[in-house]
This record gives C-alpha cells, sequence and structure tokens, in this order.
C-alpha cells in the first residue's frame, strides 16, 4: 500500500504554484532528471528476473527570495511487477523561512535518525518495501504529506511535524516475488497446511487519525544532541487470523491486516573525534504488535475465535562508528532491540534481539570508481544480509553497476534473513543523469 496521489488538492496547488510573496525577489528555476534500468537475476535454480525496474525521475525547483518549492515525479515501467507500473509523486511541497523559522507544506521526506540503515527514532517516514535489489537505504524511504516547522536560535533547533493523513508502508502487490514474504499462501496449523486469504487492509483516512512528531536538537563544536516524540501509527499492518469454514474442519486461514497507534520516544548524539565520529540512538516504542506463541494461537483459533498479535513495549538501542579518511568510508554499528516486558515469554519473537553491520567503501581512478561491500548480521541466529557492487562513471552524466544482495539464514535455517535467501541476486544498474 502507499500515498499515491492522496496529498489534499490545497497543499498540491501550494507546492506547484511559484511562490506569490517575495513579488520583487529573483525567481530562479532548477530542473533535474535522470533514467535508471536496473536488472536483477537470482542465484538459484530459477532464472527468471527479480526485478526489472525502468524508472524516469524528474525533479522542478523554484526560488525566489525567502520562499521556495520543489516537485518531484517518477513514472516506473517493471517486467517482472506489472503492479510497480505507473506514475508517483514522489515529492511536492512549498517551502518560507525567515528569521529562524521554516515552513514547509506539502509531500516531503523527513529524517530524524543517525542510524545507518536501521530504524529507532527516524519513524516518520515509512519505507517502501516493494523493491530491494541494488536500492540503498535513503532511497526506500516514502515521502509523507504534511507540515514541517522548523526554528533555529543559535546552538537549539525545534522541528515539529503534523501528518494529517496516515501513509503506511508500501508493500509488494500479488505479482511481486516479495509477495510470499509479507502474505504467505499457506499457514501450518497443528500439522495440516491451510490455504490462507488476506483480506484487504484498512489504514486510519481521516484528519482526527493524524501523526504528530516533535524533534529538539543541541548541537556544539564537542557533540550534536537529540530528542524526539512521535504519535503515530504502526507502517506496517499486524496480521490479525481467523479459520474460516468452521469447526472441527476448518478450510483455510483468513488473514486481517489491521494498524494500530503507537507512541515512539527517543533520542541520539554525533559526538566527533578526530577523523572518527562516534553516533549513538535510542528508541523506546509503545503499541508494537508482535505474535503470539504458535500453542496460542492454536488455541485461540481452535476455540473459534480471532487471534490478535499481542501488544508488547520495545526498546532499542544503537552505537555506531564512522571513519572517513580521504578516499576511504567505513561505519560499523552494534544494535539491541529488546522486548522487556517480554521477558518471561508471551511473543513468538525472543525477548532480546541483537545484532552488528559493517559498510566500506572506496574511490579510485579520481573518484570514477566506487566499490562497496555492506553486511548486516543478526547475533542471535546468525543469518545476515549483504551485498558488493562496483560504480562506474563513464561520464558525468552516465554511470554502470555492478552487484550482488546476498541473505542467508542462521542455524537451522533461523532468522529474519532466511526468508529472503531465494532473493539473492546479482544486478545490473545504469544511470543518466541530466
Amino acid at each position: 500500500m502507499n500515498c499515491g496521489l492522496r496529498l489534499p488538492a490545497l497543499l498540491l496547488c501550494a507546492a506547484l504554484l511559484p511562490p506569490a510573496a517575495p513579488l520583487q525577489a529573483r525567481i530562479e528555476t532548477e530542473l533535474h532528471g535522470q533514467v535508471e534500468s536496473l536488472q536483477a537475476l537470482p542465484l538459484s535454480k530459477d532464472l527468471r528476473l527479480t526485478d526489472s525496474r525502468n524508472v524516469f525521475t524528474g525533479e522542478a525547483g523554484v526560488f525566489a527570495g525567502k520562499a521556495s518549492a520543489f516537485v518531484s515525479l517518477s513514472a516506473e515501467y517493471n517486467g517482472v511487477s506489472p503492479g510497480r507500473t505507473g506514475f508517483t509523486l514522489d515529492e511536492a511541497w512549498l517551502d518560507w523561512g525567515a528569521g529562524g523559522f521554516s515552513l514547509r507544506l506539502g509531500r516531503q521526506l523527513v529524517s530524524w535518525g543517525v542510524a545507518d540503515g536501521l530504524i529507532l527514532t527516524d519513524v516518520v517516514c515509512p519505507q517502501n518495501l516493494s523493491a530491494f535489489a541494488g536500492l540503498g537505504f535513503a532511497g526506500s524511504r516514502i515521502a509523507v504529506d504534511g507540515v514541517r516547522l522548523r526554528y533555529s536560535f543559535q546552538t537549539l533547533a525545534f522541528e515539529a511535524v503534523w501528518l494529517p493523513l496516515f501513509c503506511p508502508a508500501r508493500l509488494p502487490g500479488k505479482d511481486d516475488p516479495l509477495y510470499p514474504l509479507f502474505y504467505p499462501s499457506s499457514v501450518n496449523m497443528g500439522g495440516t497446511a491451510l490455504p490462507a486469504a488476506v483480506r484487504d487492509a484498512a489504514p486510519p483516512r481521516t484528519v482526527a487519525d493524524g501523526e504528530y512528531g516533535l524533534r529538539i536538537s543541541l548541537y556544539s563544536s564537542a557533540a550534536d544532541f537529540f530528542v524526539m516524540g512521535f504519535y503515530g501509527w504502526n507502517d506496517i499492518p499486524f496480521m490479525g487470523k481467523n479459520l474460516t469454514g468452521g469447526l472441527p474442519a476448518p478450510t483455510g486461514l483468513e488473514l486481517l491486516p489491521a494498524y494500530e497507534r503507537t507512541v515512539t520516544a527517543g533520542a541520539g548524539a554525533g559526538i566527533p573525534a578526530g577523523e572518527f565520529l562516534l553516533r549513538l540512538e535510542t528508541a523506546w516504542t509503545a503499541g508494537g504488535r508482535y505474535e503470539r506463541p504458535s500453542a496460542d494461537t492454536a488455541a485461540i483459533l481452535g476455540g473459534g475465535r480471532t487471534e490478535t498479535p499481542v501488544e508488547k513495549q520495545n526498546l532499542k538501542l544503537l552505537a555506531g562508528l564512522d571513519w572517513n579518511p580521504s578516499v576511504w568510508s567505513l561505519s560499523a554499528q552494534y544494535y539491541e532491540d529488546l522486548l522487556p516486558d517480554a521477558l518471561s515469554g508471551g511473543t513468538e519473537r525472543r525477548w532480546r534481539k541483537n545484532g552488528a553491520s559493517l559498510r566500506i567503501a572506496r574511490s579510485f581512478f579520481r573518484e570514477t570508481l566506487d566499490l562497496s561491500a555492506w553486511c548486516y548480521l543478526d547475533l542471535l541466529d546468525f543469518d545476515s544480509a549483504g551485498g558488493v557492487s562496483a560504480e562506474y562513471a563513464l561520464t558525468d552524466a552516465l554511470s554502470l553497476s555492478l552487484g550482488s544482495d546476498f541473505f542467508s539464514g542462521g542455524v537451522d535455517g533461523r532468522g529474519a534473513y532466511a526468508a529472503y535467501r531465494d532473493l539473492t541476486c546479482v544486478w545490473l544498474k545504469g544511470i543518466f543523469r541530466f
């Protein structure tokens, strides 16, 4: 599911029209765009492409004194997942700033976290989970419709957001190779495989269901700090379950996607030390939903009732270290993902998960060739996700990339990344910028 073109007409018109207030200001415009083609071939027995996307992106910016407007549109043709073929309004906003104040209205990207590829406090923008090959974490974020007010005073900055229309994560469609990872075609119940059908999700759609957030930042020569709070919804729907066909011999299982309110509070810091940067981040979330133990699920369904995931509080902690000397770039992280009130059980997921990540990159030949590698390792089940890539700039406008994304299961094939192992692939990407 995605935001589509649900941007309110008022905000869209405001973002598209040139600013009217500074009539005497000089108006400047910028036009940019790119054409990208990516083909991904799985490293498995099935040699059908796992992704084949061809995307045109166009951007236009208008600047007039203290006001500016920006619009970004994209058109995609996908040869593997026809449901992703179409036009998208990526961003469309109007910005005005003066005297330390900045007001931005419309569809925009909001980044609040310092983690590399992991979500702790960066909860304002949902994820695009319909694509994976050759797609960086920044490129997987979806812009949200709303109002952002920012005020900066010397070393302090206050940023408030109001999102009147909830935008969930973009999940894969039925024709997408990722679809079975979110919506299984069958579920094992008591040793019997029952066919599963998915009911359409109904996300909140009224202004009263809006989301709100506040971030306060403190900047100094010794360190940067921030605290934040966000009152929103779970971006990825949790799945309730209901037997169909009646008892004692049900014929199937109905999956019931649903959304519930969540509250996230967090803090973070960036501490420079010579060529190094230490990043610290923590987030506490209430309202998250997690699967019950399989025995409890079977008992609830066997009693003819609807099973819903259990609500638990979640605590995440992360420490990262960045090193960027000259042509090198290195980032290492360690993180903890805890369910403190599930210490004694009550969820299918264990109460503690921890892991580490490493990302390294180096440029060659006057920065025309970039080599990079990355890996995320779960230290509980030892499942992993990673990738390598090489990008060569043929000209300032044209670049070619060759890479591979890999996923592996851990001990006894367990772990979250194990479900993606059939999507391990090699991909080729070309980008022309203008």
